[in-house]
């Protein structure tokens, strides 16, 4: 268990033996501590270089016993004692890196400039020359290095940059605040009593948590994290900051005044932004995120973005504009995101946010009580797959050799596209007029606009007014429907046409057919090629944003392999996909557009839901950080407003949320910013009810259990009563599902299966969560006779490991608009 880690007060776990009948021959579930996160205070006496970070401290040079202090000019180490010392602030940059922040806000730095020599001086700012690398140990001594220099301590305590001295740090109080946002929400952060039973929180299976560098890296302004605060994170772009009036982009998004600008100041006053509909400006600072994990999320797919086109024709930018790139160089940010969050933690892997790779890793994670981080993609020419007058950029091998690559990478969901038709799949398209510029987009990277058709079949009459309740793709602008121009740009995906347009890469897109119209353009054998291999690897597959008929045979090829690791994550699909991946155990994570929108697109999954026998819940994709707006104010004046403060997940007391001198209302900013999430989840509270609360709780874990059959544990479906092969003495919780599926019941430390015309099987684990015994029957060996579970893979003795694959199961699957495709579908748990 991580040092952060910390367990605390013990809550009884009692069996719910809901639809179970109960369990005579095995005792009461024992009572379990539940793990709680909290980070380790600092201490007075750092131990290591980790256990400083957003510490109090003063320095002592070892050698003459002296301790730094201020003087008119800088600082030198002459004080006899730590009080008359000069309290530093040791602000994390990176895992072992520190500012040391003054009382008279200023920062302890290698002289720089022109003439610059070997002093260490008081720095006004932050910089390179004032990151120190601190190294060492207490009873060694640390060093603060930049590069080959250090710190060095003269005979008259004078401080230079040379052969580093061995210092030392005493806590103490004084320090100058660090600016930094509020996250305003106290009390525990709960997580579960083991790392192996039901997970509980919220999830979120869509956010752009790195689009800073999207579209090139300078269209959007602010980032999540600066390794030098707030002050240098939160800032609009270069292009913004004369009023506001430079801002083409965000001027096009919101219907802004040219003239008149906008008020560009981020932090401290927040005046203009984040705002829920602006597109353009940094919703998901760090502090923002973390409010919304104090507030109960657990689970959440953060995507990998970019769109070449768009890169390409928007005249400013730092980095390439071949998406595959862009996912690399996210990928990377990622993990400096979670270091940066590491290193305010304590060290590594401190952190609250962990990126995870499967299922077992994400439950240890999420039951910690810390926030489990999916990684995913959505690109419009995945693996470099343009199709350029139908010509194909990738190949069945190249696919393969690409898959690998991002799933070494640590990726695990995927979109096959985004906003252009590519070699694996048509695109569903946008309406409106973001439909109308985009499509001129996927002109410029295909060659061809979208091949939209007025759809063949049965449908209902031209004039319908909900496309997404059928199986069709987005309405184009056409004579027979529509009258005069579509409506300004706005909502969702708008900032996709607002850098066409602001780009002046316009042109005529064709008027269309009669609606309802569906895209031409198939799923692609390359793309039934690319989804098996998914499959293969146990990864989540995602069909929005494909065509209708890609996203329905994608569906088909994976109904008729039985794959459950499907996930819709933002409403860019349509009813009749969200009801069948609701029926085959998938997971469906509607858009928040607003409380009313996601109440009824809940109501509608969970119904389609009711025939399935696996695990449910539900989750938001929120599409946050560009792309999607969010969710709008109520208003001061609406009836039955969110009223501050608030009791949210596990007890946590909830305030309105302080940045800087902003303080934010959902009543009156909705979702502003990411950290708005939590006061978003009491408003759906208060309107949905306590059913709707439950089901979003199992969200997490509907999504893991979907995860865990995609990589081949059986499911959760009652057994009979033929006996169970397999189970033995000190097998690891992981070893029991790969043998006998999935439990009815995970509960503290028990699995309880349900079987057909008997009593639960209760598999009960020790102490050391190893399997102790089953059904009341403490076990030596193999587990047999009549219990009715049915054995899954074959099963190594304790100290002996599981096979690399399970059973490959050879089955012949539907491709849209091709033959009868044959498609090996081996579930593999080593990817």
């Amino acid at each position: 268990m991580s040092r952060a880690v910390r367990v605390v007060t013990a809550l009884a776990l009692a069996a719910s033996g809901v639809g179970l009948v109960p369990v005579a021959t095995a005792a009461a579930p024992e009572s379990i501590p539940v793990q709680t996160y909290e980070v380790a205070p600092r201490q007075a006496a750092p131990e290591d270089r980790y256990a400083l970070a957003g510490g109090c401290y003063a320095v002592q040079d070892r050698s003459s016993g002296r301790w730094v202090s201020r003087t008119t000019d800088g600082f030198t180490a002459t004080a006899a004692s730590p009080a008359a010392a000069e309290p530093f602030h040791l602000q994390a940059t990176d895992l072992g890196r520190y500012l040391l922040f003054g009382t008279a806000r200023d920062f302890l730095a290698g002289e720089t400039g022109p003439r610059a020599g070997d002093a260490v001086v008081a720095a006004a700012a932050p910089s390179e020359a004032a990151d120190f690398v601190l190294d060492g140990t207490a009873r060694q001594g640390f060093t603060l290095a930049l590069g080959e220099r250090g710190v060095a301590v003269g005979p008259d305590g004078a401080l230079t940059l040379g052969a580093p001295s061995r210092l030392a740090f005493q806590g103490r109080s004084g320090c100058a605040a660090w600016p930094e946002v509020q996250t305003n929400v106290t009390g525990p952060v709960v997580g579960q009593g083991t790392s192996y039973e039901e997970s509980s929180g919220y999830l979120d299976a869509h956010l752009h948590t790195m689009a800073f560098e999207f579209v090139g890296g300078q269209a959007r302004c602010g980032r999540p994290w600066h390794p030098y605060g707030v002050e240098h994170a939160l800032v609009d772009c270069p292009d913004h900051v004369a009023g506001g009036r430079g801002a083409v982009l965000e001027t096009v998004l919101s219907g802004g005044d040219p003239i008149a600008g906008h008020d560009t100041v981020g932090w401290p006053s927040f005046g203009y932004w984040p705002k829920h509909d602006s597109l353009t400006h940094e919703q998901i600072y760090y502090k923002w995120l973390e409010r919304t994990w104090r507030g109960g999320l657990r689970l959440m797919t953060t995507l990998l973005v970019e769109n070449g086109q768009l890169c390409t024709v928007y005249p400013l930018k730092k980095n390439s504009c071949n998406e595959m790139d862009a996912v690399r160089l996210q990928a990377q940010r990622m993990k400096e995101f979670i270091r940066y969050i590491d290193a305010q933690s304590g060290g590594p892997g401190e952190g609250w946010i962990q990126i995870v790779t499967d299922p077992e890793q994400a439950r240890r994670v999420m039951n910690e009580g810390r926030l489990a981080i999916v990684l995913g993609i959505e690109i419009s020419q995945l693996f470099d797959c343009t199709s350029l007058l139908d010509v194909d950029g990738c190949t069945k091998e190249s696919i393969d050799q690409d898959l690998q690559a991002v799933y070494d990478m640590g990726v695990r969901q995927m979109e096959l596209a985004n906003k252009f038709d590519n070699a694996l799949t048509g695109v569903t398209g946008d309406e409106g007029a973001t439909g109308v510029i985009v499509n001129n987009g996927n002109l410029q990277t295909t060659g061809r606009y979208w091949q939209m058709a007025t759809c063949p079949g049965d449908f209902p009459h031209p004039g319908i007014e909900h496309d997404h309740e059928h199986n069709v793709d987005r309405r184009q602008l056409n004579a027979t429907d529509d009258t005069g121009a579509p409506a300004p740009l706005g909502g969702r995906d708008s900032i996709f046409a607002g850098v066409l347009s602001s780009a002046g890469a316009l042109g005529a897109a064709p008027a269309y057919g009669p609606g309802p119209h569906c895209n031409e353009r198939p799923l692609t054998e390359l793309g039934s090629h690319l989804i098996g291999r998914m499959a293969e690897k146990g990864m989540m597959f995602d069909p929005d944003h494909m065509s209708a008929s890609a996203r329905s045979a994608s569906m088909t090829l994976l109904e008729k392999a039985d794959y459950d690791g499907i996930v819709s994550s933002h409403s860019w699909s349509d009813d009749t996909i969200y009801a069948r991946i609701a029926g085959t155990g998938g997971i469906v994570t509607p858009y928040p557009r607003s409380v009313e929108y996601f109440i009824e697109e809940y109501r509608k999954v969970k119904a389609a839901a009711a025939e399935s026998d696996q695990y449910f819940g539900i989750g938001r994709g929120a599409d946050t950080n560009g792309f999607g707006a969010q969710a709008g104010p109520r208003g001061a004046d609406a009836p039955d407003p969110v009223r501050y403060p608030f009791t949210g997940f596990g007890g946590t007391r909830v305030d309105k949320q302080v940045s800087g001198e902003r303080t934010y209302d959902l009543n009156t900013d909705g979702v502003a910013h990411y950290g708005m999430y939590v006061d978003w989840v009491e408003d759906l509270r208060r309107a949905g009810g306590d059913v709707l609360m439950a089901d979003l709780r199992r969200g997490p874990e509907a999504y893991l259990q979907a995860w865990e059959r995609a990589r081949g544990v059986e499911d959760r479906s009652c057994r009979p009563a033929t006996g169970i092969d397999g189970l033995q003495k000190g097998m690891t919780p992981q070893q029991v599902l790969d043998a006998a599926g999935q439990p009815h019941e995970r509960e503290g430390r028990e699995f309880r299966y349900c079987v057909t015309g008997r009593r639960p099987l209760v598999a009960e684990f020790d102490s050391a969560d190893r399997l102790l015994r089953v059904d009341g029957r403490t076990v030596g060996g193999a587990v047999g006779g009549g219990s009715g579970v049915r054995s899954g893979p074959g099963i190594a003795p304790t100290g002996g490991s599981l096979p690399a694959t399970g059973a490959p199961a050879l089955l012949a699957l539907v491709a849209a608009g091709a033959a009868l495709t044959g498609l090996a579908l081996r579930r593999r748990r080593d990817g």
